[in-house]
């Protein structure tokens, strides 16, 4: 088993005391609740969105079907979860982090992808899910997954791909299947890259919602034409209707040669597994 408390200065990587402060460049960090907020000169305001921050889903990393995830656990591998948020997952042998600290949430560490607060080689396997969006750098990110990785150890992300703006604090970059692969290929063999199944089929409909929403503010405008209102009343109607059908035909579409091809544009996420390579 990992412990939990094994950590080290993000800034030089020196031991850290119980304070937590380093030992090597004297770096005192705070906390939240009792949880280590391991990031230089962090703004503990900023971060504590426990009584501002939007709702986010709980889950247990270990019930979301991903198979490399299952296969991690079943191993008992040393695992690094990045954006955390609200996982109740709770083996001793995964780490949970996240930049954030959200209301309900149970993280052992808070920590910047870019910057990671373990030693090299620290872990077998390390994951994020709907992370890599909200990084200002996820090629530096990606960069830190393998210095904590041990060689031979994998590492899995799911990435927004047809994604509209979400989130907290921010959405910087969604990614190509080909681009989330490309920020992996330096440091690590590349398995596979591609759509996303484990992405809700609800996600594919808020460009819908959007659109519906746009739709409405024409429609409900009583200073706009009562053609254009008409036009705006059919739209609504018309995309409502094409909203529920495609959430009930889309995993039979999916499943369908043609209808892969054509999700797989479309799809709102994408994801890679990779292998940290050899030093």
């Amino acid at each position: 088993m990992l412990l939990k408390t094994t950590a080290v200065c993000p800034a030089c990587h020196g031991p850290l005391s119980d304070a937590p402060a380093c030992a090597r460049c004297g770096v005192a960090y705070g906390s939240l609740d009792g949880v280590p907020v391991l990031m230089p000169g962090a703004d503990l305001g900023a971060i504590d969105l426990r009584a501002t921050g939007g709702a986010l889903p709980t889950y247990d990393c270990a019930h979301m079907g991903i198979g490399v995830i299952d296969d991690a656990l079943a191993r008992g591998d040393r695992i690094l979860e990045l954006g955390a948020g609200l996982d109740v997952h709770d083996s001793g042998n995964v780490v949970k982090t996240d930049a954030f600290v959200y209301p309900g949430a149970q993280l052992d560490l808070v920590a910047d992808a870019h910057a990671l607060p373990f030693p090299d080689a620290s872990f077998d396997f390390v994951f994020s899910l709907a992370v890599f969006e909200h990084l200002h750098s996820p090629w530096i990110a990606a960069r830190e997954m393998a210095r904590v990785l041990r060689p031979g150890g994998a590492a899995y992300t799911l990435c927004a791909f047809l994604q509209p703006l979400h989130g907290y604090p921010d959405h910087y970059f969604n990614a190509t299947e080909s681009g989330l692969g490309r920020l992996f290929a330096d440091d690590f063999e590349v398995l596979g890259a591609g759509p996303s199944r484990h992405c809700p089929h609800r996600e594919s409909l808020v460009p819908l919602h959007r659109m519906r929403e746009m739709a409405v503010a024409v429609r409900d405008d009583r200073a706009a034409g009562w053609r254009t209102r008409l036009r705006a009343w059919r739209l609504d109607h018309a995309l409502g209707r094409a909203s529920h059908e495609l959430f009930q035909i889309a995993d039979d579409a999916i499943a369908r040669p043609a209808g892969f091809a054509a999700w797989r544009q479309i799809a709102p996420a994408v994801e890679v597994h990779a292998v940290r390579r050899a030093a």
